[in-house]
């Protein structure tokens, strides 16, 4: 009796739907899948986090010293998925090859946004920023 039970067992087993016929779906953040009566949205991990980490720093030259050969002033570019901030000198003093205002970004991970922060309003002769602006780079610009 125990060898027909398993043999009803097996038979029961193989005739099981199987993985023969799985789909797979991959779905991007904000995506929605739908199947009849089943709906599958993307949250992208836990609520308020994102799955893409910090930003990634990338270096390069924006002054250059043809004679010495050698960068004087580096800006960033800061990239965030499809989102881009650059902080760059804006008054570069060419006399003494110095950087008198450098535009700042600032990186908000909860809301996938940063903040440029640049001058608008520069006073050459004390050389300084008298008016700064603060722009949103984000979702909902």
């Amino acid at each position: 009796m125990n060898l027909r039970l398993l043999l009803l067992l097996a038979v029961f087993l193989v005739s099981l739907p199987g993985t023969i016929g799985a789909r797979e779906i991959r779905l991007n953040k904000g995506e929605v899948y739908r199947d009849r009566d089943l709906s599958v949205t993307c949250e992208g991990g836990q609520a308020g986090t994102s799955d893409l980490g910090q930003p990634i720093a990338v270096r390069e030259c924006q002054y250059w010293d043809d004679f010495a050969k050698k960068c004087l002033f580096e800006k960033t570019i800061y990239s965030y998925g499809d989102l881009e901030c650059v902080e760059e000198c804006q008054y570069w003093d060419s006399f003494s090859n110095t950087c008198d205002y450098k535009s700042k970004c600032t990186f908000y991970p909860r809301q996938e946004a940063f903040v440029l922060k640049t001058c608008t309003e520069f006073d050459d002769n004390n050389r300084k920023c008298l008016r700064v602006r603060e722009e949103k780079i984000g979702a909902g610009r």
